[in-house]
């Protein structure tokens, strides 16, 4: 009796709560306006997406939206990381390199270009169209850019690799962002990745916000002018799963068998 008994008390309890992987795959994802300057390159896409490493191979800017909405608590992760390339597409002669120092980052909550929240970064190049560089967080409505929060003198390091949360629970939006950062803007005229970098620094950016805007949305990565490489990308959403009536009237019954017994 005492074994049925945990066994069927078991089944009840294992359905209170779990959590569901959305699977992401990059292929099916589409490609929409970059979020800032309503541009999205003609001259080059997104590529690598069947690996599921959504990459930019010259300074092109575009969105790259999921093809799934969330409409409940998520958890969005992943890699990126800003990079020096070395083609034709964004290299001057002289050059022979491409020594950017624009943005990259991710949206969610997307609804379209003039509706999202973006987590945009920058090396000191191309701004926002809010005029932020460095690290920013904005909510865009209706169009209209509102500025959530700006580092302004936290800067991107060349072909270094940056990893990212989101989380979100009801209105709270809980952002990690860890990596190597330098407090000066880039220098375009270096012939070699980072070497214009005095110091370079581990940080750690934690920052939390409520908001109630935008209650659903997809997820995405976006570039402004800048080559970058997405990894790792992740969705996690949380998932009742209750466990079968039977169960439970099982279980019931079990405890009014013993209390007989008793």
């Amino acid at each position: 009796m005492k074994r049925l008994f945990a066994a069927v008390f078991a089944i009840c309890i294992s359905g209170v709560s779990s959590a569901a992987v959305i699977p992401v795959d990059t292929k099916n994802w589409s490609y929409e306006l970059s979020p800032s300057s309503n541009r999205i390159s003609t001259k080059d896409g997104w590529t690598r997406l069947l690996s599921n490493t959504p990459t930019k191979l010259s300074n092109s800017s575009g969105s790259l939206i999921s093809d799934f909405s969330i409409n409940s608590d998520f958890v969005f992760s992943g890699k990126f990381s800003p990079t020096y390339a070395s083609n034709s597409a964004c290299a001057t002669p002289d050059e022979g390199s491409c020594n950017d120092d624009d943005i990259l980052g991710i949206v969610f909550g997307w609804q379209d270009a003039d509706n999202h929240y973006r987590l945009g970064w920058s090396q000191g190049g191309v701004s926002d169209i809010t005029g932020k560089s460095g690290l920013f967080l904005v909510k865009e409505e209706g169009g209209v850019s509102n500025t959530v929060m700006n580092w302004a003198n936290l800067f991107w390091v060349d072909e270094a690799l940056y990893s990212f949360s989101l989380t979100r629970e009801g209105s709270s939006f809980a952002l990690t962002l860890t990596g190597t950062t330098q407090n000066v803007q880039g220098d375009q005229s270096a012939q070699t990745p980072s070497s214009q970098n005095p110091e370079l620094t581990e940080s750690a950016v934690n920052f939390n916000f409520d908001d109630l805007l935008f209650a659903g949305g997809n997820v995405g990565v976006y570039t402004e002018s800048q080559t970058a490489v997405f990894s790792a990308l992740s969705v996690i959403t949380p998932a009742e799963v209750f466990a079968p009536a039977t169960a439970w009237l099982l279980l019931a019954s079990l405890v009014r068998l013993k209390k007989r017994k008793v």
